[in-house]
């Protein structure tokens, strides 16, 4: 079973200094297999994607396609 879950990090970029961005860990059968860092820096953005794919039982190889979907045309 696949599980996505939130996570907080901090970040650093030269032009606006230090800030929190949230990326999305996947798990399957409780095993971390891939980490997808600074997806998004508004956490109820981040948190209902994360929602989204658990509900719709996303599958781990269509994560990039799926990220790369919310990137450019959000809507929840």
């Amino acid at each position: 079973m696949t599980e996505y879950r939130l996570f907080v990090q901090s970040m650093y970029d030269r032009s606006v200094g230090f800030y929190e961005s949230y990326g999305i860990s996947v798990f399957e059968d409780g095993v971390l297999t891939r980490i997808v860092r600074d997806v998004s820096v508004e956490r109820i953005k981040a948190e209902e994607l994360v929602q989204l794919f658990n509900e719709e039982h996303l599958e781990p190889e269509h994560l990039s396609q799926a990220i790369e979907d919310f990137l450019f045309d959000f809507k929840t």
